[in-house]
């Protein structure tokens, strides 16, 4: 009697520990497998010889450069940060890292998307190899903004939208764009009535006081010699007319 029930009472136990094995031996058996294939992973670089470590690491490089120039610029900053500090491409990655909102702002510049444009140009990063082209883009850009202002303005809004742009010339060095101000301006102060030419007269004075160029200022003067009559024999327009030519032949003794 008593051995029947000792029998009995083991057998809870028995079952416990054939559960517990059940579940032991199948999970043994997969952290195993993962733990070999973690080694291997981590290994498989100690077999490899320097240029084809060199070539798997440029492999993020590549598919970057791939990307950039379907013009995926996101894509394309990821696959660079993927390249490795210790990679003979890493400074390559950096650089084209750099130029992605350059070319991004180059894009959108050409398609006359002029404010993203200038976002992009204001984050390119100065270390840049493209950050003075950038600025110059910027430039060009503030330029196209005050021509866009300028074409739709009148009177003296239009005149000082004009002197800007005349500053701006200036400050860029580009006499080829400022002899095309002038001469537009002279066109315009020529086709318009007296009392408009007065204010013409009155901002050429002032213009030619702040303009350095010599040959600018002798052609200024040539131009109202030539046009002199017209001027004196209009009353409202004569005063203006002598002070400018009086000033432009002073300032070239």
């Amino acid at each position: 009697m008593l051995q029947r029930n000792t029998v009995v009472l083991s057998l809870p136990q028995t079952l416990k520990h054939n559960l517990i094995m059940n579940w032991i031996v199948p999970m043994r058996r997969l952290l195993g497998t993962l733990l070999l294939a973690l080694l291997l992973s981590n290994c498989s670089g100690l077999f490899e010889s320097e240029a084809e470590r060199q070539q798997r690491l440029a492999q993020h490089f590549e598919q970057g450069m791939r990307l950039f120039e379907q013009k995926e610029y996101t894509g394309a900053v990821e696959s660079f940060r993927r390249v490795p500090p210790e990679s003979a491409l890493y400074n390559r990655s950096l650089a084209m890292i750099r130029r992605v909102p350059y070319q991004r702002g180059r894009d959108a510049y050409e398609e006359q998307r002029y404010a993203d444009a200038s976002r992009q140009f204001r984050a390119v990063p100065v270390a840049a190899a493209e950050y003075d082209s950038a600025q110059n883009y910027l430039r060009e850009i503030e330029m196209i903004r005050i021509e866009q202002q300028y074409r739709e303005s009148r009177g003296d809004r239009r005149r000082e939208l004009l002197s800007q742009l005349v500053q701006k010339s200036r400050e860029n060095s580009d006499a080829k764009r400022l002899d095309e101000l002038l001469e537009r301006s002279r066109k315009e102060m020529m086709g318009s009535m007296p009392a408009e030419q007065r204010a013409w007269l009155a901002w050429f004075r002032e213009t030619m006081e702040e303009e350095t160029s010599r040959t600018v200022r002798q052609q200024m003067l040539e131009e109202m010699v030539q046009n002199f009559e017209q001027f004196a024999a209009e009353p409202t327009t004569r005063a203006e007319a002598i002070e400018l030519v009086a000033s432009l032949k002073l300032s070239l003794q």
